[in-house]
């Protein structure tokens, strides 16, 4: 397990290819499947990279463990592994830490203008007063246990610097994997029968206690701040599902039905899976699941829409890991791919009892 940092090589350029996962991929086109796809499922946080040429300016004790805890980065594999599980499914990847700009954020106007603003919040908070990163936070300069990520320019040099090594970094990263999500969808659409469902996932995963100094993640997080034993869906309703104040990013029904088919897939009771399977508690859906159900929701169909998986990360860690990331340390648990590919055959497992029920 190293306890190095993970780099994106200088200059790397993504595309199609290497972020857009399904199961016949090599053997067949996505656009040759797309007409049996119903779920399209996007990992905004799945990658903890940082390009190489941001070294510069990277804080000194940043570690491996403050750097994948800043991500969510178990989605990687276990998005990959529902996409090649199920024939349903497409997962797509965003191959960048969020620092270089956040996915399940609104594309900012002013990328190196809001970080001028986080920073000039982040004095006032040290200095004792409250402050609010929200709608400034595209580029996020500190994790969210407040450890120092990116370092802040002294100069204007500096910051001019900063601001083309992370626009360009964006462009050859975030940027595609932003086109991605919009072409393959618009693909899913073209191609998809008449009436068919079709739900967008943005997936994420989070532990219930955030990182003591010492690297060990273990300061729990306020009660109202938790997640349940197995997950949270989120479509901008309330804890019933239904609509509260705002247009929901999916059906209400539609969000209980996928609720209870993953429970069930689980291995839960109905008791236990309104336990361990939350609506809309702690989290009701960020910009990828605003901006996908806004853009759905003009169809009308009662099994079409988005929404956000939020994942306890307890739940996809081995007690061993879960043991290790307990314990002061610089490194990161190597992933475990029996553990995730269980998870991904009982997510593939509710998938075919979905369409089932849809037919």
């Amino acid at each position: 397990m190293s306890e190095a940092l993970l780099w994106i090589e200088a200059g790397r350029r993504f595309g199609a290819e290497d972020l857009v996962f399904w199961q016949g991929r090599g053997r067949q086109s996505l656009s040759e499947c797309a007409a049996t796809v119903d779920t399209l499922v996007l990992g905004p946080h799945a990658s903890a990279a940082l390009p190489a040429e941001l070294r510069p300016f990277i804080a000194p004790g940043w570690t491996r463990r403050k750097q994948c805890d800043f991500s969510d980065c178990l989605t990687a594999d276990l998005g990959r592994a529902w996409a090649a599980a199920d024939a349903g499914v497409v997962y797509i990847e965003n191959p960048v830490s969020r620092l270089v700009q956040d996915a399940n954020r609104a594309p900012p106007a002013d990328a190196l203008g809001g970080l001028h603003e986080f920073f000039r919040r982040l004095e006032l908070q040290r200095a004792g007063v409250a402050q609010s990163f929200a709608g400034v936070d595209a580029i996020r300069p500190i994790s969210f246990s407040g450890e120092q990520v990116l370092l802040e320019p002294r100069s204007e040099a500096q910051w001019q610097a900063l601001g083309e090594l992370l626009q360009d970094a964006a462009e050859r990263t975030v940027a595609v994997y932003r086109a991605c999500c919009e072409e393959v969808l618009a693909m899913l659409l073209d191609k998809r029968p008449a009436a068919a469902p079709l739900r967008v996932i943005s997936l994420h995963d989070t532990m219930n206690t955030q990182m003591r100094a010492d690297g060990a993640i273990v300061v729990e997080r306020p009660l109202e701040d938790r997640l349940p034993d197995w997950m949270n869906l989120g479509n901008r309703g309330d804890e019933a599902g239904n609509e509260a104040g705002e247009p929901l990013s999916l059906p209400g029904a539609e969000l209980r039905r996928i609720a209870t088919a993953w429970a069930r897939a689980l291995g839960l009771s109905e008791a236990q899976g309104q336990r361990a399977i939350l609506l809309n508690k702690p989290y009701k859906g960020a910009y990828e699941t605003q901006h996908f159900g806004a853009l759905l929701r003009p169809r009308g169909q009662p099994q079409i829409g988005a929404l956000q998986l939020e994942f306890r990360r307890e739940a996809l860690l081995s007690p061993m890991a879960l043991a290790q990331l307990h314990a002061p340390g610089l490194d990161w648990p190597a992933p475990e791919p029996k553990h995730l590919q269980t998870l991904a055959e009982a997510l593939a497992q509710a998938g075919r009892a979905l369409r089932g029920a849809a037919a």
